[in-house]
């Protein structure tokens, strides 16, 4: 289970299927099982410069089953908001891109890292100064000191908490900005989530909390995957059943 859920590269459910002798089925919910189960990095973890950015990935609703209802009922099942994305890939597509534009489809995970190897990545649906705070402040420290991009909403958010903050517009420091306060690292980090996150072709963006958690997970390295599993197995035990 550990190297199924640590492996460099995270391994297929048809793998896991194999090397466990289960159904590939029962492979994919066991992982999705554990990893909505991770808990959120540790309260107050990130000290002294803490770096974040956010990670975007385009809306997926991968299994929802939205055009088969609508195509069986169009009379009293509600068209889907948008066309399924091969259609926008097509040369012959005649709407170029979906409602609203494309970064309208775009969903947001929070990164924070800090420079001693802490990081954590949650799901936001807004990068508004209400949720990115939720995911932000609740892991620093309160004498950490901020780095991000010219983002408008963390300067917001440092007025309003009165963290010390260092904005780097088009990654380029002011002259205030010493050299050693940068987003390298996060950047970073966002970097290696996307690679872990390709293989997947575009999970469903309900579950984008848990894939995020998990490769925060992955980068910390201290998470007991078997206790978690274990957690898991309990709830799905009858009440009555004797141990």
């Amino acid at each position: 289970m550990r190297n199924m859920m640590e492996a460099e590269k995270p391994w297929s459910c048809r793998k896991a299927a194999e090397k466990l002798d289960i159904s590939r089925h029962t492979a994919w919910r066991w992982r999705m099982a554990i990893i909505r189960l991770l808990p959120a990095e540790r309260t107050g973890v990130m000290s002294g410069i803490v770096e974040a950015d956010e990670a975007r990935q385009r809306e997926s609703r991968k299994a929802s089953r939205e055009w088969v209802r609508y195509q069986v009922d169009p009379l009293n099942v509600p068209r889907p908001p948008r066309e399924p994305w091969r259609f926008y890939k097509s040369r012959n597509a005649t709407v170029k891109a979906p409602p609203g534009g494309w970064l309208a489809w775009n969903k947001n995970l929070v990164a924070v890292t800090d420079r001693g190897g802490h990081r954590a990545l949650e799901a936001v649906n807004q990068v508004t100064e209400q949720e990115v705070s939720a995911a932000l402040l609740p892991t620093m420290a309160p004498d950490a000191v901020l780095c991000t991009d010219g983002h408008a909403t963390y300067e917001k958010i440092a007025k309003t908490t009165r963290i010390t903050h260092f904005a780097l517009n088009g990654g380029k420091r002011s002259r205030r900005t010493p050299k050693t306060h940068h987003i390298n690292t996060v950047n970073a980090l966002i970097s290696r989530y996307r690679d872990f996150i390709r293989p997947f072709c575009g999970p469903a963006s309900q579950n984008l909390k848990a894939y995020g958690r998990w490769h925060a997970a992955r980068e910390n390295g201290d998470c007991d995957y078997l206790s978690i599993f274990k957690a898991f197995l309990d709830t799905q035990r009858p009440a009555n059943t004797l141990c």
